[in-house]
């Protein structure tokens, strides 16, 4: 079957389909979902919107289990500051649509909307935060050692999450936290020595 090489490919793993399901089952008679779904949205057009006016392109959108994943090509390559705006357009659009939501006073999806764009902005890889973390290092090292002093400072910062949410799970018996940490270290594990390779949530 022909496909224009233009169009960007679309990939979902059984992964994503698993949680997604998994989500749709928790989130019933609560609502959360849909404002978490439109606030990933809003989030990732954010970076589109960034990388188009870099001249990128969207190659592929892979949903994973560890989140969703936005491949660009681009006419030239970027300077790591044009890297670090593009990964920062993401939070950026979240800001700002959290900020029009507490406008309206619709304080759960605002709260929800900006716990997504500062969430992504911890200086762990996969997320936006470590993109840009890495930029600024690897404008000053040599880019594998600044993949390699990423890697170590997110692995500790995980580690803390890790053990605040065994604290957590034990004492309230409340798991997210440490799922969470579970699901940050699948992504540095998964992305280490990838570098500014990707964009990602």
């Amino acid at each position: 079957m022909w496909r224009n090489p233009e169009q960007p490919r679309v990939e979902a793993s059984p992964g994503f389909l698993l949680l997604l399901g998994a989500l749709f089952w928790l989130d019933e008679g609560v609502g959360l979902l849909p404002w978490g779904l439109l606030a990933c949205i809003v989030h990732e057009l954010g970076h589109i919107a960034a990388a188009l006016v870099c001249g990128g392109r969207v190659e592929r959108l892979s949903l994973t289990m560890v989140g969703a994943e936005l491949s660009f090509s681009y006419r030239t390559p970027l300077s790591y500051g044009r890297d670090s705006l593009v990964a920062l357009a993401g939070p950026g659009a979240n800001l700002l649509l959290g900020g029009l939501f507490f406008w309206q006073g619709r304080h759960l999806p605002a709260v929800l909307t900006l716990g997504l764009g500062v969430f992504n902005l911890l200086p762990i890889l996969p997320l936006d935060g470590g993109r840009v973390v890495y930029g600024l290092l690897a404008e000053r090292l040599d880019p594998d050692w600044a993949d390699r002093l990423l890697t170590a400072s997110a692995g500790c910062l995980v580690g803390l999450l890790a053990g605040a949410g065994a604290i957590a799970a034990i004492h309230y018996a409340n798991v997210t936290l440490l799922l969470t940490a579970l699901w940050l270290l699948a992504g540095v594990i998964r992305h280490s020595g990838q570098g500014r390779g990707r964009d990602f949530l």
